[in-house]
């Protein structure tokens, strides 16, 4: 007769089974874990309020939610509240700050709750006034200083007060202040009218004159897409300006579009820096050293501040292009994402 032998499982078998079954589950956990280190965490972010700042706020959003943090919408803030809302852990980071240029904004106590981390864009904010090439051509304009003389006010008085105009920023941006300090501290109230609305109302006055064929004496940075609009060197001309600091950093070599080289920019070339709450990196390691990480170009930004303008993409709609330059970087961006990891150890 043939019979079927059963195997002979005892409770120490079964015990060994389920045993192996959970180190290999939790083994599976441990890995998890390890990749996504932000897991369950919450973070809130702020964004600045001009175009370019917004690329680099998606690209920190899509390297943080990598390393499985739940990033919520960033939080448009003018610099100074955006500062504030760091110091006292209302956001948890900028990714926007541009320094030496808003280190007045900065809250007394920001040093001892906040930290400012080293440049992921080195030298990218370049900033300065520029005026229209045919009044360059006619005036013989070379700086600031130019528009002390009656022909110059004249031509570039849009609002009939005898004072050339110069449309500039809105309060609350350091251009603001860098802009007022100047011409304070060289004497150029009498001749020169600081137009500080909005700044996009700003330049498309500025670009409507200029369109008109008149004169127009603007200021603006990069990167951005407001010089894809009037192009240096073509449309206009970046000009000489004092700086309100005699830095050697005001004078910039090969500037495109300059009327001379080197040029005074009146500005210091801000490097952008990513600023957080002294909080949310202690208790979040891995974040702290992707913010030491990260290092994104200024031709990227430009291209995508571009891109935001020509094609009148919303915020949402830039954040495919940020995922596709990850893609294209992978193997950088693995590597930061690894010493993020493994600070998180």
């Amino acid at each position: 007769m043939h019979t079927t032998t059963t195997p002979r499982y005892t409770l120490k078998h079964t015990a060994l089974a389920l045993s192996a079954a959970c180190l290999v589950g939790l083994g599976s956990q441990a890995a998890a874990d390890v990749q996504r280190p932000g897991e369950g965490v919450t973070v809130q972010p702020a964004v600045a309020s001009w175009t370019s700042a917004v690329p680099v706020s998606w690209a920190f959003v899509e390297l943080l939610e990598e390393l499985g943090y739940e990033v919520q919408t960033p939080i448009s803030l003018s610099n100074p509240v955006a500062y504030l809302a760091i110091s006292e852990g209302d956001a948890d980071y900028w990714p926007n700050g541009w320094f030496p240029l808003h280190s007045p904004q900065l809250p007394d106590n920001f040093d001892e709750v906040a930290t400012l981390f080293d440049p992921h864009c080195t030298a990218c904010g370049i900033q300065g006034y520029l005026a229209d090439v045919p009044s360059i051509e006619e005036y013989d304009i070379t700086g600031i200083n130019d528009f002390t003389r009656d022909e110059v006010k004249a031509a570039f008085d849009a609002t009939g007060d005898g004072k050339a105009d110069l449309f500039g920023c809105p309060p609350g941006w350091g251009c603001h202040e860098g802009i007022n300090a100047m011409l304070d501290k060289f004497e150029l109230r009498d001749h020169i009218n600081h137009v500080d609305a909005g700044y996009a109302a700003n330049f498309a006055e500025a670009l409507s004159r200029i369109q008109a064929g008149e004169p127009a004496l603007y200021y603006t940075w990069g990167p951005s897409a407001w010089l894809l609009s009037l192009v240096p060197g073509e449309d206009v001309m970046w000009i000489n300006a004092p700086g309100i600091v005699e830095d050697e950093a005001e004078r910039a070599e090969g500037v495109d579009g300059a009327v001379s080289d080197p040029i005074e920019m009146g500005f210091v070339a801000a490097d952008i820096q990513v600023a957080a709450n002294n909080d949310f990196l202690e208790a979040n390691p891995a974040a702290a050293e992707l913010f030491r990480q990260v290092r994104l170009p200024l031709e990227w930004i430009s291209e995508v501040d571009g891109a935001m303008d020509e094609q009148d993409l919303t915020d949402d709609q830039v954040r495919p292009l940020v995922a596709e330059w990850i893609a294209e970087n992978r193997d950088t961006v693995d590597e930061w994402l690894a010493a993020a990891r493994a600070a998180a150890d």
